[in-house]
């Protein structure tokens, strides 16, 4: 009774389970979609080589997604209309495979989030992990599906990775721009009169280079001109106001998040007894 009592509270949309991996799920994904007949995860553990109660736990989110359902018989499946499109276009290709399958997703809670949380242009990896678990209605207990999640939408082409942690939208790069680029061009031109900032920047944190202050190191150069800095040296310097505004609300939620985290960590490790 008190086990069920402190389970976390199931999330508000269905997740990728954290026990496999993204390009593992891709696997089962692609052989799932280009099934002729009814498979169980036996079946799928032998054409995937991965271990059917690893492929049974990918089963819940492919339903979600539109690709599976169930075909009568304990843990029985069968590819959907929307998965036969899949597979026909890998037959293509594997880039047709993988636009048909970004399509496919493209309704989806995750797909609409992630494109609306990059609308204005990349954005830091944690930030997004906790605007999708908020839009999920999932705890901190679900964070590693959240990021199998990411993964799973890296691997399929949605989010393509930038520098330093940053994720754009697939649809938004057109043009490819580098953020320390954009960043620098941006700080070159004068701002306009009305609040500072020119409308057409590409990001939020660009949008505040025009009134904000760099945020400064302890020798006082930007922390962008020195990206190989020691973890000491990332630390040691104070958090300014110009650094936290640099910030979206989900970035300021996540960054609390981890020092929480980190602070109860040092403390286990301080309490540890030294010989």
């Amino acid at each position: 009774m008190s086990s069920r009592r402190n389970a976390p509270a199931p999330p508000g949309q269905s997740l990728p389970t954290d026990r496999v991996l993204a390009h593992e799920q891709l696997v089962i994904i692609w052989v799932a979609c280009a099934a002729k007949d009814p498979f169980s995860p036996r079946d799928l553990e032998e054409l995937t080589g991965i271990p059917a109660h690893r492929c049974g736990l990918v089963m819940s989110f492919l339903r979600a997604c539109g690709l599976v359902e169930r075909a009568g018989g304990r843990s029985v499946h069968r590819p959907t209309a929307a998965a036969d499109r899949v597979a026909r276009a890998r037959e293509e290709s594997e880039e047709k495979g993988l636009q048909t399958l970004r399509d496919t997703w493209r309704g989806s809670w995750f797909a609409q989030g992630t494109r609306s949380r990059l609308a204005q242009g990349p954005a830091l990896r944690i930030g997004l992990v906790s605007k999708l678990l908020t839009l999920a209605r999932a705890g901190e207990t679900h964070h590693r599906h959240m990021e199998v999640l990411v993964d799973l939408m890296v691997a399929v082409g949605m989010l393509i990775p930038e520098d330093d942690g940053y994720l754009s939208w697939y649809e938004h790069r057109a043009v490819p721009r580098s953020r320390t680029t954009a960043r620098t061009a941006h700080a070159d031109r004068s701002p306009s009169p009305d609040l500072g900032v020119h409308a057409d920047c590409p990001d939020e944190d660009s949008a505040l280079e025009g009134f904000l202050p760099a945020p400064r190191s302890e020798s006082g150069h930007s922390l962008d001109q020195n990206p190989h800095r020691d973890l000491m040296g990332l630390l040691s310097p104070p958090i300014l106001l110009a650094d936290l505004a640099r910030l979206s609300a989900e970035d300021v939620v996540a960054l609390h998040r981890h020092i929480c985290g980190l602070a109860a960590i040092l403390a286990k490790l301080r309490r540890v007894s030294m010989p």
